[in-house]
């Protein structure tokens, strides 16, 4: 017995070897009862947005080549955000698309970012400076 892929013989595939190996991620945050989260979950996506959009472009530029012929007009790699009520505050999940090389530092970087925001700080912190020796 023989089953035939039609969607290779029709050209309906995708080598992910050798593409940009683009991936879903996910940053959580939890925010405290008794604080205004709408401003935070603002900052947040705004963050996620600036660092995420050149990939997210060329994300849905790979994509759309890659499923040629399907409509995928309506496909976007936009950052997504979901917002629910926990015990004790709000959770805050957004949902970005990274290549899978970068993921790491990227989720490294908006962590530091959301917890700057949390804590009231200007995310651009200038560089830490070298400790300084200390003299035994």
């Amino acid at each position: 017995m023989t089953f035939t892929n039609s969607f290779a013989i029709e050209g309906h595939y995708f080598n992910f070897s050798t593409s940009g190996q683009w991936l879903w991620d996910e940053l959580q945050v939890v925010l405290p009862t008794g604080q205004d989260p709408y401003p935070i979950i603002d900052a947040i996506q705004k963050k996620v947005a600036e660092a995420t959009a050149d990939s997210a472009k060329q994300a849905e530029k790979e994509w759309q080549r890659a499923a040629r012929s399907r409509d995928m007009s309506s496909l976007s790699a936009a950052p997504a955000i979901n917002v629910k009520p926990i015990i004790g505050g709000v959770e805050i999940a957004v949902r970005y698309v990274t290549r899978a090389n970068e993921r790491y530092q990227l989720r490294a970087k908006l962590y530091q970012a959301a917890v700057d925001l949390l804590g009231g700080k200007n995310v651009h912190l200038p560089p830490s400076p070298a400790p300084a020796p200390s003299s035994d």
